[in-house]
């Protein structure tokens, strides 16, 4: 048996013992439902790569928004402007 790791809590940073709780990598089982609860409303999560070819997430801010996408023309043109 391994002895036990001495760590901080990835949801209150409070330092334990890894023997200490039957939530690892959680201090208690409180944290643990605060971390899940947070990926359940999306406040946290996995980074996305994208798929071949889009526009870096850290480039989207630089585009020339008068220039015109393919994304744009094709909203335009099933717009209804009556």
């Amino acid at each position: 048996m391994e002895p036990p790791v001495r760590l901080n809590c990835p949801t209150c940073s409070r330092r334990f013992l890894s023997d200490e709780t039957p939530a690892m990598p959680f201090c208690s089982k409180r944290c643990q439902l605060i971390d899940l609860g947070r990926w359940m409303n999306e406040e946290i999560g996995l980074p996305h790569e994208g798929d071949p070819g889009d526009t870096p997430v850290e480039y989207l801010d630089d585009r020339d928004l008068s220039q015109p996408t393919p994304e744009r023309h094709n909203q335009s043109a099933h717009r209804f402007d009556g």
